[in-house]
């Protein structure tokens, strides 16, 4: 007998990683805001989540996430083009996923709906050397160190991009596709379960503190069973300097601040936690760079024939 039997049935429960900086992460759950941004867009968020998670032998076992994405308005694709690669470590799992995909650009009034779908490719790998085995020489755990499988799937999703407000509707892991991560040894099956994502934002703003912007913003996840939702907030100087505080329903307060550099954009979020987790805070920190692409601009002028 051993531990690893616990895992001898369908694994569950939400299985995307989470983020603070949701509302700047668009492209890693929306294919459908691909290309939207000014330009070629590149964004890292490195996340260390519940510091001082340990298990009883003094493994950390607290999640940790590392994430990197790019995408492009293709102007001859009338759309934009998306690649996302997602490093997730969580107790013994280790899950690579890389995601690639395309949008389809739509002008609606002074907007722009985007309507994407990608293609998702996870590793997915349980270390079985962190596990204790109770009898000696366990079949599943003898002369293994880790098993990994590759799961692919989709997401598919829109996202209308107005002057001051966004909306944004999408679903990952469309498929359910489920593997043996085992093998022979009979561990079990890893089955991804489809996501749904829900999220707006508004931009305001008053004559009276011109400087100023206030921009409230909500979003939802679900994996059909459970619902997570973040409600934030958002107060930007100057449109270089920016702070916040999102609230993360029965699990966290968080605190936000970042600074625009030109293209560079910088960020870091403070988790507190709120629930029972016996943990630390979580440390998030955010870094984008915008490659602004500027449209060739026709002539206006004319040359006087008295001066040539």
């Amino acid at each position: 007998m051993t531990v690893v039997l616990m895992l001898s049935v369908k694994v569950f429960a939400q299985q995307e990683p989470q983020f603070t900086h949701n509302m700047f992460n668009y492209s890693a759950v929306n294919p459908g805001h691909y290309g939207l941004s000014e330009g070629i867009c590149v964004t890292g968020i490195l996340r260390e989540q519940w510091l001082g998670f340990k298990d009883e032998e003094g493994n950390k076992v607290n999640p940790q996430t590392f994430l990197i994405g790019a995408d492009a308005p293709i102007k001859f694709l009338r759309g934009g083009i998306g690649l996302n690669i997602v490093q997730d470590k969580y107790g013994f799992f280790t899950d690579m996923a890389v995601k690639l995909g395309y949008a389809y650009h739509l002008n609606i009034g002074n907007g722009i709906l985007g309507i994407g779908v990608n293609a998702q490719f996870l590793n997915k790998t349980l270390d079985f050397s962190k596990f204790i085995q109770i009898d000696d020489g366990d079949p599943i755990l003898s002369g293994q160190s880790s098993k990994g499988v590759v799961i692919t799937d989709m997401s598919a999703g829109v996202f209308l991009k107005k002057p001051n407000y966004y909306i944004s509707l999408s679903s990952t892991q469309l498929l359910e596709s489920e593997k043996d991560l085992g093998g022979a040894t009979g561990v079990g099956t890893y089955k991804l379960r489809r996501h749904y994502y829900a999220g707006g934002g508004y931009t305001i703003s008053s004559p009276a503190f011109p400087a100023f912007t206030l921009t409230p913003s909500v979003f939802v996840k679900s994996d059909g069973s459970t619902i997570q939702a973040d409600f934030n907030g958002l107060v930007t100087y100057n449109k270089k300097v920016w702070g916040g505080v999102s609230y993360r329903l029965t699990d966290a307060v968080a605190l936000m601040v970042g600074m625009n550099m030109k293209e560079i954009e910088f960020g870091y979020a403070y988790d507190i936690p709120t629930s029972r987790v016996g943990a630390t805070g979580s440390h998030e920190i955010m870094l984008r760079y915008i490659f602004k692409i500027e449209r060739e601009k026709a002539r206006t002028g004319y040359r006087n024939t008295r001066y040539l």
